[in-house]
This record gives structure tokens, C-alpha cells and sequence, in this order.
């Protein structure tokens, strides 16, 4: 594995443009360093939970547990059966009350209070704790203790701050996916399919191609303040590596076609309809994706006026 590349820049409105020509991730060393929620999250483990518990406005949020067979993994369980955790709905007070029992704990299960929106649960987070590049757009806060989230990958664009404790994220470029043993791309924990194979440690007998996966695989070590660009579609795996730790993430669109359906329904559509097909018709319609779609080595309306390109038009 090798370091994420590193950025020194400065929370500006150029920032989002600077991103999204970006192909691969990048760490923004202390971006959001100077939040007030950052620096009182440097104090006891507890304490931004007390900073968040100002802004409560008694929301339930969803919480997931997992089972003690699953290592603190949010993933499958070892037959692949069913997933290692619960889910429950509760207040965020009593979700933190949960997080302050199990601290001094030596094997707590891992607990998560996952993919809320912070404008929803403690809106007036977003006074304090503002993020000039990306005006508009409403965060996702992720509170909890040392758990994993599986190699997965996000269709937006995806800024990722720490807010307290420390986290690592193992990335993967999207070409990774026949090493990454990705799961059912229906039958999945939150609705991004995950990889079955559990990180602590791998099964490398019965995951072989994962060993080239990591191989390949790029990593990041972030403290409190610092935030991590990730481009849409690149896998990642997310540790959370304290007792308490809190993230607050922004996905924004890349913005396509309005009028047709996403490329995750396109992609489940065409896996199910090609699945019925012969082997060798198979083959032929991947030789027409690789043609139409990736287009790779030539233009295929190069040859054809531009007022019948029809479909085969670029929007971008």
C-alpha cells in the first residue's frame, strides 16, 4: 500500500472545482482544523459528545451494534447468511449515553450512529462549523466507537473530515473490483454493495486476489481536522481507531443526465439482463459496452454528423 498524496490547501470556494478534477483521492492535512467541534473534541474522549448533545433536538437516529463473532466489522457474517450487526432507531442522547458505557469497557461491541444528516439531528452544528468550499451542500455525521466499514464504494463525490479520534481509510481505484470480492449487489447493509472479506485479518486461502488488491491499495492516516477527498466510485475500507470517534462527510453529485435513470440502476439492469444470455453472447455484448461505452480507442460517432449522433452524443 502507499500514502494517500497530501494537500496543504485552505478551505476556499475554488476547492470543489479543484477536487473534482481530481482522479485519485487526496488528504487535506487540518482543512477543517480550525472547527470549534475539532478543538473541543481534543479534550477527554467524551467531550464532543457534550458538544454535540448542545445542538440535540431529540431525533432518533439509526444505530447499528455488531454481534461479538464480527470484530468490530459492519459487514456479513463468516457463512454469509446474514450481516454481523443490529440495527435499532434511538435519540441521539441515548445513543451517546450507549458510546459513554461501553468506554471503559476493554471488548465493547462496536457501535455506530450512522449516515445522519446533520441539519436534521443537531442542526446547529452547521453555524459553528462551516465548510466554505462546498456551499449547500448538508454533511452526514457518523459517531461511534473502533468499528469497520467494509471495502465499499459512494457514486458522488465524497469529502470525508474528521472531526474527533483518528481514522484509516484503504482505498482502491475502481479497477480493483474482481480482487475486492464484492457482495450482493442487491442484499446489502446499507445500500452501497460491500466486499465479504473481513479485514482483521484477511482470509487470504479462501480470498486469494484480495493479497493484489492491497497490493495496489492506497491508505490514510487522518488525526481530527484533517479531510480526505475520495472520487466517486473508488472503493474504501473506514477504521475507526478510538473509543469515540466523529466524522462528518459531504457527498455532492456529478452531475449527468437529469432525464435518465442513474448508472447503479443501469448497471443492475444490464448484469440481469445479460446473465440470461449464452456465454458467447456475452462475450459479443461486452465487446459492443467496450466499444459504446468505454470508448477507449476510438470515437465511435467519430465518422457520423453530428446531427445523428443520437445517443452516442458527449454531454461532457
Amino acid at each position: 500500500m502507499k500514502p494517500v498524496e497530501t494537500w496543504s490547501a485552505a478551505d476556499a470556494p475554488e476547492l470543489k472545482e479543484r477536487l473534482e478534477r481530481r482522479a485519485e483521492p487526496v488528504l487535506l492535512k487540518g482543512l477543517v482544523r480550525d472547527w470549534p467541534a475539532v478543538q473541543s473534541g481534543l479534550g477527554m474522549p467524551l467531550a464532543i459528545c457534550d458538544y454535540l448533545a448542545r445542538f440535540d433536538r431529540g431525533i432518533e437516529v439509526f444505530a447499528t451494534k455488531t454481534r461479538a463473532a464480527a470484530r468490530g466489522v459492519m459487514g456479513y457474517n463468516e457463512e454469509l447468511t446474514d450481516f454481523a450487526f443490529v440495527k435499532a432507531r434511538m435519540p441521539l442522547l441515548e445513543f451517546m449515553a450507549h458510546l459513554a458505557a461501553y468506554l471503559p469497557a476493554i471488548a465493547a461491541p462496536a457501535i455506530a450512529a450512522e449516515c445522519a444528516k446533520v441539519s436534521d439531528i443537531i442542526p446547529g452544528f452547521l453555524d459553528e462549523n462551516r465548510l466554505q468550499a462546498l456551499p449547500g451542500v448538508v454533511p452526514n455525521f457518523w459517531l461511534g466507537n473502533a468499528l469497520t466499514v467494509p471495502v465499499h464504494h459512494d457514486h458522488p463525490y465524497n469529502l470525508a473530515c474528521v472531526v474527533a479520534g483518528r481514522r484509516r481509510f484503504t482505498l482502491f481505484a475502481p479497477d480493483q473490483v474482481g480482487n475486492l470480492y464484492i457482495g450482493p449487489l442487491e442484499h446489502t447493509p446499507s445500500g452501497a454493495p460491500i466486499s465479504v472479506v473481513s479485514p482483521n485479518p484477511p482470509d487470504f486461502e479462501r480470498y486469494p486476489r484480495y493479497r493484489d488488491a492491497l497490493a495496489a491499495a492506497h491508505v490514510a492516516e487522518m488525526a481530527p481536522g484533517d479531510a480526505l477527498y475520495i472520487p466517486p466510485l473508488w472503493y474504501h475500507q473506514v477504521e475507526a481507531l478510538e473509543k469515540v470517534n466523529l466524522l462528518v462527510n459531504y457527498w455532492w453529485p456529478v452531475i449527468g443526465a437529469r432525464d435518465l435513470p442513474t448508472p447503479a440502476a443501469t448497471l443492475l439492469q444490464t448484469v440481469q439482463v445479460l446473465n440470461a444470455l449464452p456465454a458467447d453472447q456475452r462475450d459479443a455484448w461486452a465487446a459492443m459496452f467496450g466499444y459504446y461505452v468505454v470508448q477507449r480507442e476510438q470515437e465511435p460517432s467519430a465518422h457520423i454528423p453530428e446531427a445523428w449522433h443520437g445517443a452516442l452524443a458527449r454531454r461532457r
